[in-house]
């Protein structure tokens, strides 16, 4: 097979480690975040000698592309099975799995196999875009007996790895915002991509033999998750720069998802959080509240509870896009041709934010907000730790972390201070933005 791709993610490597301490693993990760690559790289790797012999042969296959009919895909199916009840040593990587013609039952079809006999020498690698549908299809036939390997889009840290950069700093930060799409060439646009993700849910819901709670997604267009994701820039803080320069689509906007309803808001919103593209965080002034509260909003099974408002539900979530790359893109469409060459303070505050809040865990955690005005921006009652999302110098004045009781861990995200103040920790928030990023190691070893 001819070598395309030189770069490695940071998954890549947990990967290639699963397959050699497990029979099955399933790579999990967005849409169009890279997996396809991670698997030809495995294929490449494996199938050279340089790989030692772990396996006679690799072999990559593509369940939407490589066969012309549903038999062609249940034979290669069958012909797995045998393999692996052959015991040989042979690494299947399934790729669009959820493509198989009836992906549950084929996937426990493939556990059947290694149930029969001791196998030390067959693997199979499962991939696909559907995740959700993907991983329960994966814990119902194999439970705890399977590796699980998830990724995301690009991190600034893997960025700077693929640019060869050293330098963890605000300019090679900005240079990430503005570059990401170069290294993700087939991005065309949030639109498209979010058309894809919405035809591959109808196909995994179809096919699905059991209903995969959430993952509901009839009645649903790809210009209502648009509007959602539009409104969420909106309702950040402080974008002056955006009200002031946006044509009239983001108010065409604005004016769809003001005639949404709170149950297609919340349908929403689920969807958008089930493909990983948003964070959501529970705003409230009650550090006693429950965990789990914002999953609860968002769950898709039936509730005694009187069903939110969309004011309610607005006032009482925080939506941020989660990857800089679709933030920019949204942006970019918003602005046209007045899209600065620079960021804007007030711009760069908020993809910062959403930035941040996309790479925090998102259970046990909220944003305290009281009637006073006193707000912390992301506060883990798990942890225990409180974080000011910044890009600027704040004055301790400006903080709330008053509100929290002595024995939480205090954070201020800064521009350039660094230290203990008032015993809060400041970082500047490139810095907390790359430690908290995978693919450290990969950059620290160019």
């Amino acid at each position: 097979m001819e070598k395309k791709y030189d770069f490695k993610r940071s998954f890549y490597y947990d990967v290639e480690d699963a397959v050699k301490n497990s029979s099955v693993t399933f790579l999990l990760g967005a849409r169009r975040c890279g997996k396809t690559v991670c698997m030809t790289q495995l294929s490449e790797h494996f199938n050279a000698e340089a790989s030692g012999g772990i396996f006679d042969k690799a072999v990559y296959t593509d369940m939407k592309k490589d066969f012309e009919d549903i038999y062609g895909k249940m034979d290669f199916i069958n012909h797995v099975a045998d393999s692996i009840r052959k015991n040989e040593k042979i690494l299947y990587l399934i790729d669009e799995a959820t493509y198989m013609q009836f992906p549950d039952r084929e996937i426990m079809k493939i556990q059947d196999a290694f149930t029969l006999r001791q196998n030390d020498n067959t693997k199979v690698v499962f991939s696909g875009s559907q995740s959700k549908a993907l991983e329960y299809w994966g814990h119902l036939a194999f439970a705890g007996d399977a590796a699980y390997i998830r990724t995301d889009f690009l991190s600034y840290s893997e960025w700077l790895a693929y640019k060869g950069l050293t330098d963890i700093s605000e300019e090679t930060y900005s240079s990430f915002l503005f570059g990401t799409r170069e290294f993700y060439r087939n991005f065309h646009s949030t639109k498209e991509y979010l058309q894809g993700c919405l035809d591959e849910t109808v196909i995994s819901n179809n096919k699905a033999g059991e209903i995969i709670y959430g993952n509901d997604c009839s009645g649903l267009n790809d210009e209502m998750l648009l509007d959602v994701l539009y409104a969420s820039l909106l309702s950040l803080h402080n974008h002056v720069a955006i009200r002031e320069k946006a044509s009239d689509l983001l108010e065409a906007r604005y004016q769809n998802f003001k005639r949404m309803d709170g149950e297609d808001l919340l349908q929403s919103l689920r969807f958008l959080n089930n493909c990983g593209l948003i964070t959501v965080t529970y705003v409230t002034d009650d550090l006693e509240c429950s965990p789990y509260y914002c999953r609860k909003i968002l769950s898709a099974l039936p509730d005694r509870r009187k069903q939110l408002s969309k004011q309610e539900i607005m006032e009482r979530l925080n939506v941020c896009i989660k990857y800089p790359m679709f933030y920019m893109d949204i942006v970019k469409e918003i602005l046209g041709e007045q899209m600065p060459d620079a960021i804007p303070p007030s711009l760069f505050d908020g993809i910062v934010e959403c930035h941040v809040r996309g790479l925090l865990p998102d259970t046990g955690c909220l944003e305290y907000r009281d009637a006073d005005g006193r707000e912390v921006d992301y506060v883990n009652t798990s942890f225990r730790k409180g974080i000011e999302i910044s890009v600027s110098n704040k004055k301790a004045s400006r903080t709330n972390f008053g509100v929290l009781p002595d024995d939480y861990g205090k954070i201020r995200l800064t521009k350039d201070r660094q230290g203990i103040q008032d015993g809060v920790e400041q970082i500047p928030y490139y810095r907390f933005i790359y430690e908290h990023s995978v693919g450290k190691d990969i950059h620290r070893g160019i």
